[in-house]
């Protein structure tokens, strides 16, 4: 048996025991002893306690009794000892777990039936004094209104617990995005103008050596994704973590890519900061080779016409890396390579991430050709 099925049977069972006493005063009883019933079902139920509609019910339902009951002091009594928890119970429920309207419709008409509840003492008989009642109708104003507390108070801290939830897959999906666009984006890249220079190139030599480099891009590629992949079916961050120790071989596959790395620059950022600054250079070398002129179609690996410098050096206010590329040489096979449209999302989400670092990244024309510059605190 399920636990949410044991929930329900105990729940009929308890309902069952409620009403039995009600045997010995018929029909009389039955008034209180069956919203009493109910009360006690609804609030044994599973989930959210039968639903919103159900409590109200249960509500009226003993609102009805309050009005209709003319018999003994001593069933009210008795009755009341098991509806009123029950009912506080249900007001705490549905103020946590209904929608707004239905929580303050339906909790309204549950406070109101745990406040009347003593208005059964008004007409029994023999009656109890109305002064009496009165006073006991504003005494459990009180047990209600901290039934109310306790829901909203459950209310907000799933509210907190669903929107934090939500936060922390919104930003493990912007990792996966960021993971795929700062590595797998750049080797599709290269892969992409490998081909196009294929396309145009000039011997058999030339289409060997770049079919070698479109197959290890490729190779990178799905290393890149598999360990993205990887990480979504564990507990580990999504994020591949690269640094200043990457860099030489991140340089190394962008053909006319130079890098100056000081020496003094290792060991003084954080490995936050360290993969920033790679993932700088490495969306900086992307555009380079999507943008520049010499890189397209037509630029094939003995034919390349833009340079580029990457830099990373040790300044006053932490450390500086540059990319710099001269522009390169306009060549007449570029109109015939097929562009790709869109992107140029990449700098401005870097952006974000390098001034929570407490750092500053700017790009823009130098000279003939780009620069992008990023200064990290360290």
């Amino acid at each position: 048996m399920t636990p949410d099925r044991g929930r329900l049977v105990l729940a009929g069972l308890v309902a069952v025991a409620v009403l039995l006493p009600s045997l010995v005063g018929l029909p009389v009883a039955l008034v209180v002893a069956v919203p009493a019933a109910g009360a006690a079902f609804a609030a044994l139920l599973p989930g959210a306690g039968g639903a919103a509609l159900l409590v109200g019910g249960v509500a009226l339902l003993s609102l009805a009794a309050d009005a209709a009951y003319h018999g003994p002091k001593g069933f009210v009594v008795l009755w009341a000892l098991v509806e009123f928890p029950a009912l506080l119970v249900l007001v705490g429920r549905v103020t946590r777990c209904a929608g707004e309207r239905q929580a303050a419709v339906v909790g309204a008409l549950s406070v109101g039936a745990v406040v009347a509840l003593p208005v059964r003492f008004l007409f029994a008989h023999p009656g109890a004094e109305g002064q009496a009642v009165a006073l006991t109708c504003a005494l459990a104003l009180f047990p209600a209104g901290c039934a109310v507390g306790a829901g909203l108070w459950l209310r907000t801290l799933d509210n907190r617990r669903a929107r934090a939830v939500t936060d922390a897959l919104r930003a493990q999906r912007l990792d996966v995005a960021a993971d795929l666009h700062d590595f797998v984006a750049h080797e599709l890249t290269g892969i992409v103008l490998e081909a196009q220079a294929a396309r145009f190139g000039g011997g058999e030599e030339d289409d060997r050596e770049a079919l070698e480099r479109i197959e290890a891009a490729g190779t990178r590629a799905l290393e890149s994704m598999d360990h993205t992949v990887r990480s979504l079916r564990t507990e580990a961050a999504p994020v591949r973590i690269r640094g200043l120790a990457d860099l030489p071989e991140t340089v190394g596959h962008v053909p006319g890519a130079t890098l100056d790395l000081a020496d003094d620059v290792h060991g003084t950022l954080s490995r936050a900061a360290e993969d920033t600054l790679h993932r700088v250079v490495t969306e900086a070398l992307t555009n380079v080779r999507r943008h520049a002129a010499g890189t397209g179609a037509g630029a094939g690996a003995g034919d390349v016409r833009v340079r580029v410098r990457v830099r990373v050096v040790r300044v006053a206010e932490g450390v500086e890396v540059t990319v710099t590329d001269d522009g390169g040489v306009p060549g007449g096979a570029r109109g015939k390579a097929r562009r790709r449209v869109g992107g140029g999302t990449g700098l401005a989400g870097l952006a974000a991430r390098v001034e929570a670092l407490g750092g500053t990244l700017e790009w823009g024309p130098h000279g003939a050709g780009w620069r992008v510059r990023a200064l990290l605190p360290g």
